[in-house]
């Protein structure tokens, strides 16, 4: 899962998933533009991936707002000379518990749906053109086991409803995609993580940590693993998708579950 050489955006880096991926990326030898609107903590993921020895540039951007997503796409170029590979990992629920449909204002709805949906197709819309030129493109978006409605008890994530929804839809954007690009050379996957623990002080883990004993074995009780994952497994898992490894591979969708 050589990555030597190649040009990578990876969003939603500050953290969690997105971090893990970055410096899975690096330590497999590519350059990398990573993204995140929490500056601070994206230049440190960036300063740690330097270790391995290859260039690594950190820009806070909100990939809701197109201006910002061309910006970092804009700066990707200037800087490397060229995309080869984009990683959507920027999205997550929010902070506010909410399981009713009733309670799920339109303002959140949009908002989630943004954030997990509308940002994957600004970045994938931005980064294309540059990738139809070299004929040569590797798109993974981050889904979620959500799309499937496997959410647990209320607190394992906020605005529930629209965030399964938004994942869903990453889903059918990813298959028509793919369909879409193959002929230039493009492939578009998708990975659909299962509950993974992320890093002391990130959202999830802070959540998991906060229900009770009994909330948590019933958790990982329904995982036939037996075990929540660690972000560094779904890392792996898109790698090998943005690598040429996959060279017979799009429009697919890789379970990273524990076999749920």
């Amino acid at each position: 899962m050589n990555l030597q050489n190649r040009v990578a955006i990876v969003t939603g880096a500050a953290q969690g998933i997105g971090r893990a991926i970055a410096l899975e990326f690096a330590a497999q030898g590519a350059d990398l533009l990573v993204t995140d609107i929490q500056e601070d903590k994206v230049v440190k993921v960036a300063n740690e991936a330097t270790i391995y020895g290859h260039k690594v540039v950190a820009t806070a951007a909100d990939v809701i707002h197109p201006t910002q997503v061309e910006d970092l796409v804009d700066t990707t170029m200037r800087t490397f000379g060229r995309i080869d590979i984009l990683i959507n990992s920027a999205g997550g629920s929010g902070n506010m518990g909410v399981m009713s449909i009733e309670d799920v204002s339109e303002q959140m709805w949009d908002y989630s749906v943004d954030l997990n949906l509308k940002a994957t197709f600004l970045c994938c819309q931005a980064v294309v053109p540059h990738m139809k030129t070299k004929g040569y493109g590797r798109i993974v978006n981050i889904s979620s086991s959500t799309a499937r409605g496997s959410f647990g008890p209320l607190g394992t994530s906020a605005v529930r409803l629209p965030y399964a929804a938004a994942k869903s839809g990453v889903l059918g954007f990813t298959y028509q995609l793919a369909s879409d690009l193959a002929q230039h050379g493009i492939y578009v996957n998708a990975v659909l993580p299962g509950f993974i623990l992320t890093e002391l002080g990130a959202r999830v883990r802070s959540r998991y940590e906060a229900l009770s004993e009994a909330e948590r074995e019933t958790m990982v009780k329904g995982i036939p693993i037996g075990r929540p994952g660690h972000p560094e497994e779904v890392a792996k898992a898109v790698t090998f998708l943005a690598s040429d490894d996959a060279s017979y591979i799009t429009g697919a969708v890789l379970d990273v579950t524990g076999g749920v």
